[in-house]
């Protein structure tokens, strides 16, 4: 069986940042079950929100989402669920979108969620944003 088909999740977006030697190239993946899932990457974190990365023409306007990120270690992959987020804001950045996230919950701190997670020395945190409604904001 092609190492494909053994995935548990969908490798769903590419990323290429930086220009010429600095160059960084990332896949971020979402759950195969879960088609609506947006594969992105955390740009910036701070305890009540995020700056995240997504491919241009992602649908993420007054949404909220449960935000999985996903981090490398040595004993494979590990998923850490960082709550609710809801959409603020949107640049376009290219082939990409720049948003900006907050937490939903008052006691939610996204930084707290990471202590003891050994990070990786590139810029970027691999994530999934799953969506919880399809409200629009006024």
């Amino acid at each position: 069986m092609p190492n494909s088909e053994n995935r548990v999740h969908t490798r769903a977006s590419f990323f290429r940042l930086g220009t010429g030697p600095q160059t960084e190239s990332y896949f971020s993946f979402r759950a195969s079950d879960k088609p609506d899932a947006i594969a992105a990457l955390i740009m910036d974190l701070s305890p009540k929100g995020a700056k995240i990365l997504s491919q241009a023409g992602s649908y993420l306007t007054g949404k909220t989402f449960r935000l999985e990120m996903h981090f490398a270690t040595e004993d494979g992959f590990e998923n850490v669920d960082g709550g609710e987020v809801k959409w603020v804001w949107s640049e376009p950045e290219g082939i990409y979108t720049m948003s900006g996230f907050e937490t939903t919950s008052e006691d939610q701190d996204l930084v707290a969620l990471m202590q003891g997670i050994p990070l990786p020395t590139k810029h970027a945190i691999r994530c999934a944003l799953y969506p919880v409604n399809q409200s629009v904001a006024a």
